[in-house]
């Protein structure tokens, strides 16, 4: 009876872990949208400019080190 019991109680405090909590407790502030400080602008930048340019230069390395790799591949096993 007393295995049943601790293994019910452990069942019941393992389950309210898991039970949502209400939020009464929260500021509307923290769910307000962010709004920049006054006097400052806002200011979206062009991510996919750079990621392109990102790319076109990794691109770039890419084909220099395979370049270095095939002329590596192609001088194994020649002897001079």
């Amino acid at each position: 009876m007393f295995k049943q019991t601790l293994f019910v109680t452990a069942l019941v405090a393992s389950a309210t872990a898991f039970a949502p909590v209400p939020r009464t407790g929260v500021s509307s502030s923290l769910c307000a949208e962010w709004k920049p400080k006054e006097g400052e602008k806002w200011e979206e930048k062009d991510f996919e400019a750079q990621i392109k340019k990102l790319e076109k230069e990794a691109e770039e390395r890419l084909d220099a080190k395979i370049e270095e790799m095939m002329r590596g591949v192609e001088s194994v096993g020649k002897s001079s």
